[in-house]
């Protein structure tokens, strides 16, 4: 128990710090011009949503099997509850009614332009509904487990994929944000992948040898690529979207490696080496220095990872009301003064809103918050 609930804390660092980099990109976009050509921008767009995703897929392995009918249909009620009611909710009676943006009690130009608003959240709810009818299939055809089962699971995903496909050529890609949810469905499963066969990479005798050489081989192929080329300008022909992905998958792969290290290390607790040359983790000693509590750089991560939809939903709002009449360029002093200063107000303020909103049981079920 003590080790999952680890596991889910590192989770919720990662998302925290996906959700960071979201804000302040959208920041440096909705309060600069210019900011897309900039390297701070090319390293946020690399990473902020695919190792979101990836991080979504990986938590699927804490998630309760689809083995039935019944079990299939409780998923999908739940993903559908907790991502688009949140979107409805927040698109016609937040941004639409109470904030008065028209285009979002216009249900045809939302559908039609979901990257206007709060697209994550359809697209996430579809990943997870393919997903979902994708491990179902693969229990009703196969028992088997191990590779086995994931070749199949693989290519009823790639089915589904396509499936999404068609219904983008029939209806356009930017329906349902069907263009960024197929861009976005391979990082979902190879979180999930990993999130399977984790404890039996760490498990293998040189485990921790080859997991080392994966992260600094991710590390310089990241580093090359973003020093060398603009992920966010690249076109969207078939071989450019794979090298943009394959970049941004490396990335992530990169900083969740190298940030689980620096954590275990700095503030887990960890004894020096065991009997195999391999470090362990001092559960006693964890527990005594109560570090995930009292690590203030730790919390600050943790609890934008807990809170990310919220977050999520009321960044954009707060950066509307901050945004200047007159934008300067990026780089430039003024730009960069904006930038600084609406970042922290922006994350200062869903702080403050999002602890008062939380204390008020109404309301976050009204606001569908979690």
């Amino acid at each position: 128990m003590e080790k999952i609930l680890n596991r889910n804390q590192f989770v919720d660092i990662m998302r925290g710090f996906a959700m960071i980099l979201v804000v302040l990109g959208h920041t440096m976009t909705g309060c600069t011009l210019n900011s897309e050509s900039s390297f701070l921008f090319n390293v946020i767009w690399s990473l902020q949503m695919p190792l979101f995703i990836l991080i979504s897929g990986y938590v699927t392995r804490y998630s309760r099997e689809v083995s039935d009918f019944k079990g299939l249909c409780v998923y999908m009620w739940r993903r559908t509850v907790a991502y688009i009611l949140p979107w409805i909710v927040w698109s016609i009676g937040i941004r639409g009614i109470l904030f008065g943006e028209t285009n979002f009690l216009n249900i045809r130009f939302m559908l039609w332009h979901m990257d206007s608003g709060y697209w994550f959240l359809p697209t996430i709810w579809t990943i997870n509904l393919i997903f979902g009818i994708s491990l179902f299939c693969t229990k009703k055809i196969t028992n088997k487990t191990g590779v086995k089962q994931q070749i199949v699971m693989a290519v009823i995903y790639v089915i589904g994929m396509c499936g999404l496909l068609g219904l983008g050529l029939i209806f356009g890609m930017t329906f349902f944000a069907i263009k960024l949810t197929l861009y976005y469905m391979p990082f979902y499963f190879v979180g999930y992948l990993y999130g399977q066969c984790e404890d039996k990479i760490k498990n293998m005798k040189n485990g921790k040898v080859l997991m080392d050489i994966v992260i600094a081989s991710s590390l310089f192929i990241w580093l090359y690529a973003i020093l060398r080329y603009s992920v966010y300008n690249m076109s969207d022909s078939g071989l450019e979207i794979a090298i943009r992905g394959f970049i941004s998958l490396t990335g992530c792969i990169a900083v969740c490696g190298l940030c689980n290290g620096f954590l275990r290390k700095s503030f887990l607790g960890w004894d020096s080496l065991d009997g195999n040359g391999d470090s362990i983790y001092n559960r006693q000693q964890c527990v005594e220095k109560n570090s995930y509590s009292k690590n203030a750089i730790e919390s600050f991560f943790c609890w934008f990872g807990k809170h990310s939809l919220e977050v999520y939903l009321l960044h954009g709002l707060f950066l509307n009301i901050l945004k200047t009449k007159e934008l300067h360029l990026f780089s430039s002093i003024i730009g960069y003064g904006l930038t600084f200063g609406n970042y922290i107000l922006t994350l200062l303020l869903c702080y403050i809103v999002i602890t008062f909103l939380r204390k008020c049981d109404l309301l976050k079920k009204i606001l569908c918050l979690r």
